[in-house]
């Protein structure tokens, strides 16, 4: 009976502190995204080789565009729950991912997932922790992300989130280490926000998308000139030449000699 009663408080007590139990928020993020990735999609991710998780999840769609969109958002939100612990690992899974929902066929069974993996995308290669690490690869996410962003079926799942995959993409290639590592990048996602910003299919789904697209641009502009570079002058600087004071005469004839 005893060791019976002892059991029973145990369990009465063990119960008490699973009911108790809350996770973090951050827990809360990850651990879902971490359950739902199948193992070998994991390992992939993992390992940090962005061509074995492309190969991981185009063997798990088997040719399913729709599942091959949503493995690779769950690879995207992995990526970003992994930036502070393997930021490498982490963009070169976002740029598999981005990779898979460049698929035109992909991106017209799941715009929406596919929009979602662009805004994540963008998210991880703008973390300064990436572009420390992985400059030229973050400049290659940025670019495909926005391309993927702005494709009128992506862009119309989620608007506002398309304008900020273009938004952190532009200002990804135009942080110094990443034109160091990529010059041509900024000038391939200004030319991508620029043709979105006079395509009439998005303003079709956002009126405010053509000022929202040059003011991304504008914005970059306007911040790189409110810190100009002061010139160093070349002008001489004015010279004043005092005269000698002259003794008085008078005073000189007048004074005793010693």
């Amino acid at each position: 009976m005893r060791v019976l009663q002892s059991f029973g408080i145990a369990v009465l007590v063990a119960s008490a502190f699973v009911g108790t139990y809350r996770p973090t928020p951050a827990q809360a993020q990850i651990a879902p995204v971490t359950a739902q990735v199948p193992p070998a999609l994991r390992a992939a991710i993992l390992s940090g080789n962005s061509n074995a998780i492309i190969a991981a999840i185009n063997t798990l769609s088997a040719g399913n565009p729709t599942l091959a969109a949503n493995l690779a958002a769950q690879t995207a939100s992995f990526a970003e729950s992994m930036i502070a612990t393997n930021p490498q690992a982490a963009v070169s899974a976002a740029q598999a991912a981005v990779n898979i929902v460049s698929s035109g066929s992909v991106q017209n069974s799941a715009p929406a997932a596919a929009n979602n993996v662009a805004a994540i995308a963008a998210r991880i290669v703008v973390n300064p922790a990436v572009i420390l690490v992985a400059p030229q690869q973050a400049a290659a996410v940025a670019v495909q992300a926005v391309q993927v962003a702005t494709v009128p079926v992506v862009y119309q799942a989620n608007p506002a989130a398309s304008v900020q995959v273009a938004t952190n993409s532009y200002t990804t290639v135009n942080n110094p280490a990443v034109m160091a590592a990529s010059p041509t990048a900024a000038q391939q996602v200004t030319s991508t926000i620029n043709q979105a910003s006079s395509n009439p299919n998005l303003s079709g789904s956002n009126p405010s998308n053509a000022s929202q697209m040059n003011s991304i641009l504008v914005g970059q502009q306007t911040t790189t000139n409110q810190n100009p570079v002061e010139q160093p002058s070349t002008s001489q600087p004015d010279v004043f030449i005092q005269e000698p004071v002259q003794p008085d005469s008078e005073l000189i004839n007048n004074a005793s000699p010693t």
